[in-house]
């Protein structure tokens, strides 16, 4: 199913008019942290100025989260055809991703101490470059399976428009084990594996990379938003209610 979802993904957004006006803007507005960062490592403007247009920038961000947010409510209500929908809601979209930067801060607060705990306990801190690769490796799984959390808790955000809602654990448990299933866990790998790939080569092309790796991946984020949205919409038997109270 996961193959399916993601070609018909691909085929529809092409479809779509205009497309490419959608993506340059989530791609600029994913683009500016990033050239800020690279402009501080590389000391060509101040920490102090830096750090507060990291800030300003970062907070920007929240507009390109609320964006892919519409995305995946209008998966979730099972929407068709697939719509990119106006920047014009920006205010909106800025709102909801706030809130959505609540949810990811919380389960990374929770994740952070989760990680650190089984890295204790199991006795993985590397004395070593050499003896890192275990714990690469678990990081790695832990940054993939948060591709595929976020979106379940987002679900449960999207039912009511309750931050809390993302935090309870029963429910929470509940939607993990339904969904969880082979196709969605295809699509978390697929969209890790396709991101890092993809950022690494562009990575190569100095300044112009940075810019096409920032398009490349907002437009991947649209695409897998989509199908990650459409994936849990078909294992919630239900269909889970998702509102739109962000936006007309």
């Amino acid at each position: 199913m996961f193959g399916i979802i993601l070609f018909n993904t691909l085929r529809t957004v092409f479809q779509v008019p205009n497309w490419w006006q959608k993506i340059v803007p989530g791609g600029a507005l994913n683009l500016l942290p990033a050239l800020v960062l690279s402009l501080i490592l590389t000391g060509q403007i101040g920490i102090e100025i830096g750090i507060v247009l990291l800030i300003v920038t970062f907070g920007l961000l929240f507009i390109t989260w609320g964006y892919l947010y519409r995305v995946f409510v209008d998966a979730l209500n099972g929407t068709e055809p697939l719509n990119l929908p106006s920047w014009s809601n920006w205010g909106a979209y800025g709102l909801a991703g706030f809130w959505l930067f609540l949810i990811v801060l919380g389960y990374s607060v929770i994740g952070f101490a989760s990680f650190s705990m089984v890295i204790s306990v199991l006795g993985m801190i590397p004395s070593s470059v050499e003896e890192a690769g275990p714990l690469l490796l678990l990081l790695t799984l832990m940054i993939i399976f948060f591709h595929g959390f976020l979106p379940i808790v987002f679900t449960r955000f999207a039912a009511r428009g309750r931050v809390w809602m993302a935090f309870e654990p029963g429910p929470v448990w509940r939607d993990l084990r339904q969904i969880f299933r082979a196709d969605y866990v295809q699509a978390c790998f697929g969209l890790f594996g396709i991101s890092l790939l993809g950022s690494l080569i562009l990575g190569h092309l100095s300044w112009v990379g940075l810019v096409l790796a920032s398009m490349f991946n907002f437009f991947l984020l649209v695409i897998f938003t989509r199908v990650l949205g459409l994936l849990i919409r078909s294992a919630l038997k239900s269909g889970p209610p998702a509102q739109s109270e962000y936006w007309n």
